[in-house]
């Protein structure tokens, strides 16, 4: 029992910790970003399409990001302006139209991805296989449990 109460201080501790690690990578990414010329709100997007096989409505962006759709919906019209997304009819809904990357965002995410990807990978020389994969698996147990408590 004693081990339990441990773990869950120490899971505590990590949850805990998540408020400024979020700002911190935030910042950090914003600050990343916008020598892409993207903000951090059009990244989320950009990504969201780069990981698509298939155009995205907003609807569909708003789910996979689990953001609101209002913000959505003004983060695809900054994205449109800047040239990051292009609008595909959509067949089965006059209203709902498809959005999907142009070149310019597609190469602009992709840059933004790379630089990423670069800290990271000076980040792994201090962590195991094991010990990513251990903080992926509590990362997603972690917001399932509480994405079910937030619903209730």
């Amino acid at each position: 029992m004693q081990r339990d109460s441990e773990l869950a201080d120490l899971l505590y501790e990590g949850i805990q910790i998540t408020r400024p690690l979020l700002r911190h990578i935030t910042n950090a990414v914003d600050v990343a970003s916008q020598k892409h010329g993207v903000s951090v709100g059009e990244r989320a997007i950009l990504e969201a399409l780069l990981n698509s096989r298939v155009p995205m409505t907003p609807p569909a962006l708003t789910e996979r990001l689990d953001l609101k759709r209002q913000f959505v919906a003004r983060v695809l019209t900054a994205c449109k302006a800047a040239g990051f997304v292009e609008i595909k009819d959509n067949p089965a809904h006059m209203r709902s139209h498809y959005y999907v990357l142009s070149s310019k965002g597609r190469d602009a995410i992709t840059a933004v991805r790379q630089a990423e990807l670069s800290i990271l990978e000076e980040l792994l020389q201090n962590l195991s296989a094991d010990e990513v994969r251990a903080h992926l698996k509590v990362q997603r147990a972690l917001l399932g449990c509480f994405s079910s408590l937030a619903q209730s």
